[in-house]
């Protein structure tokens, strides 16, 4: 992306948004398809018996329209760039860990206005499926973080999640969450 819009400079988004209009226009047309057709299909499962299970994976890629729009959210430096990615520590399986490399959250920014991130996240899953998979629950509970640019995980850290505190706030604000851990 250019300078101005990966830093989301006013300016430059407005001038996207002109220059992009038509091209926007279609793709808001085709969700508004999409959708609509989504929930047809929702209510004939529904009238079935049979419940939607829709996957959230709890990290999110650097590239996504998530980091780039809600960047003080995310662990990253004065460009953008990730200071510490998301992995899983080294075992009888991969000596070297793995290194998914997605961009940590800040809990603590996420904390001071009640992981509204996280509430918006999950109540639009919530309208297109009835139970979410969350997967890699554990993460909420402790990560493994490891320094960007790192080659391996080896180097990596558990460091603290929101744990219960984040399920009893988001549950304040969504009420019942059905979900599905998932922790290998």
């Amino acid at each position: 992306w250019a300078d101005g819009l990966a830093r989301r400079e006013p300016g430059a988004l407005a001038a996207a948004r002109e220059q992009l209009m038509a091209e926007v226009d279609r793709h808001r047309f085709r969700q508004f398809l999409f959708f609509r057709q989504w929930a047809a299909l929702r209510e004939c499962a529904r009238e079935r018996g049979v419940r939607i299970i829709g996957d959230l994976p709890i990290f999110v890629a650097h590239d996504s329209a998530d980091v780039w729009a809600h960047p003080d959210l995310f662990q990253l430096d004065a460009k953008g760039e990730p200071t510490v990615v998301a992995g899983v520590p080294p075992d009888y399986f991969t000596k070297t860990g793995q290194l998914w490399g997605n961009p940590l959250y800040r809990w603590d920014a996420m904390r001071r206005d009640d992981y509204a991130w996280w509430v918006a996240r999950l109540r639009a899953a919530l309208e297109m499926v009835d139970v979410i998979r969350l997967d890699h629950f554990r993460g909420f509970q402790a990560c493994w973080e490891v320094p960007a640019g790192d080659p391996t995980a080896e180097r990596g850290r558990w460091v603290p999640g929101p744990a219960a505190h984040f399920f009893e706030v988001v549950r304040a604000a969504v009420g019942d969450l059905p979900i599905i851990a998932e922790d290998l």
